[in-house]
This record gives structure tokens, C-alpha cells and sequence, in this order.
């Protein structure tokens, strides 16, 4: 970041906002004492004062750290992957999660879906829950695109609902028409469909449709899921 544009921020900035952000700052340095904060701390201790006066959002991508900061694309996932871990709880990182899946940014990338996931932190809780749900993903393209087959994307959704909504999405699905299954594979046949019907969408209109039926099953809202999903599984010509 350009000083004059600090300048200009801490200028317009109130006063006792700007105050409160440098007794905090010194504060966090002489703590325990004088010099002893590690220096990933003092780094953190930083990014947050830069945030507090606007210099930088609340939330910021990577892309923001690497321009206004001037630091690598390495040293910027870190300093928000640290960021991160100190400010959500596993609980917490789970309802954002949910949240991701209710509105992604989603590309269908031949049988695999593309889910892109900035937060590096975010991106591994997801990858570790994945991983005990017992399905692989692949970021090997990107650090923050998470490329996953429908039986994997189906399991985590079913992962965010509790085990009597998911039974009772299933039963609902099932009464509706669909074949007599768990509720990941019901997920994932409609999934398997829907994905040949959103091939030839561009990214941003795949994941909008998308979002339309993954919604109402994230919320546990059983009448529009099965809204939704039931013309899934309807045979090909079937009205």
C-alpha cells in the first residue's frame, strides 16, 4: 500500500478510532513484554490495525494482500490461513461451509464439479471432512479449487443436515418418486443429472441453478427439496 494513501485513511479516520487502534497495537506488542511477540503475531497484530482503519477489509481475499501489501501469493494465504484459525471455531467453520455450498462458485468440469474455496483455511476443513465421509478431492490444478466427483459433493451436503432430516428427505424423495435409496445416493443421481444438464452453462449461471437445488435441501426445508429434486429422477419424457 502507498503511504499517502495510509495517510489519507488514518486522516479521515476518527480520532478516537485511531486511538483505540494504537493503544491496541502497542498493547499487543508489549505483551507478555516489550519485543517478545513472535513475529507472525506482530504480523497479525498489523494486518488487524491496517483493517481497523480501512486500509485493508474485513474479510480480505488473497488477491488483496498481494496488492496492497506487496507480499507473495504464499505469504498472503498464510497470513489469512492464521487469521482464520484464531477467529472460528470447528462449529463455526462448519456453518460456513454450509453457507459456501449454498451459494459456490461452481464450474462442471467434465464428471467433476469445480468448487472454488479462496479461504485456504475453509478449503482444508472441507477437504477433512470430505476425507472422513470417506471420499478423495483434487486440488492439484488449484490451491483453491476443489475438484469432486457427485458422489463426494452428495455426501457433504447430506453431512450438513442431521440424521433425522436427512431421513426425512429421503423418505419424502422416495414417496415422490424416487427409487428407494439412502439420501447420498438420491443426492447423487440427482446430481449425476443435473450435472449433464448444466454442461453447457457458463461457471456463473451453473452454480445460480445449482444453488437453487442445493438450497432448500441445506436448509432441511423438505417440501422445496423435493420440489426440486423429484424431476430428477423422473424418466426422460415423463411430464
Amino acid at each position: 500500500m502507498v503511504g499517502d494513501e495510509l495517510d489519507k485513511l488514518i486522516a479521515a479516520a476518527p480520532e478516537a478510532q485511531v486511538r483505540a487502534v494504537l493503544g491496541q497495537l502497542l498493547k499487543q506488542y508489549l505483551n507478555p513484554v516489550f519485543g517478545a511477540l513472535p513475529k507472525a503475531e506482530l504480523e497479525l497484530a498489523m494486518l488487524e490495525a491496517l483493517q481497523r482503519v480501512g486500509a485493508v477489509e474485513a474479510d480480505p481475499g488473497i488477491y488483496e494482500l498481494i496488492s496492497k501489501l506487496r507480499v507473495t501469493k504464499p505469504k498472503a494465504r498464510n497470513l489469512i490461513y492464521a487469521r482464520e484459525l484464531r477467529r472460528h471455531s470447528a462449529p463455526e467453520l462448519d456453518e460456513r461451509m454450509k453457507q459456501l455450498l449454498r451459494h459456490p462458485l461452481l464450474q462442471k468440469n467434465g464428471e467433476l464439479f469445480a468448487l472454488e474455496v479462496e479461504n485456504p483455511l475453509l478449503s482444508d476443513h472441507l477437504r477433512a471432512r470430505l476425507q472422513v465421509l470417506g471420499h478423495a478431492s483434487d486440488g492439484s490444478f488449484s490451491s483453491s479449487l476443489v475438484l469432486l466427483r457427485a458422489e463426494a459433493l452428495a455426501a457433504l451436503v447430506a453431512s450438513c443436515l442431521t440424521a433425522d432430516e436427512q431421513e426425512k428427505l429421503r423418505r419424502a424423495l422416495v414417496k415422490a418418486g424416487a427409487p428407494d435409496s439412502s439420501l447420498r445416493g438420491l443426492l447423487a443421481g440427482g446430481l449425476k443429472t443435473l450435472g449433464g444438464k448444466l454442461a453447457s452453462k457458463a461457471g456463473e449461471a451453473a452454480a445460480e441453478q445449482l444453488a437453487d437445488y442445493l438450497g432448500p435441501v441445506l436448509d432441511g426445508a423438505i417440501k422445496p427439496a423435493v420440489d426440486k429434486l423429484s424431476g430428477l429422477f423422473r424418466p426422460a419424457g415423463a411430464s
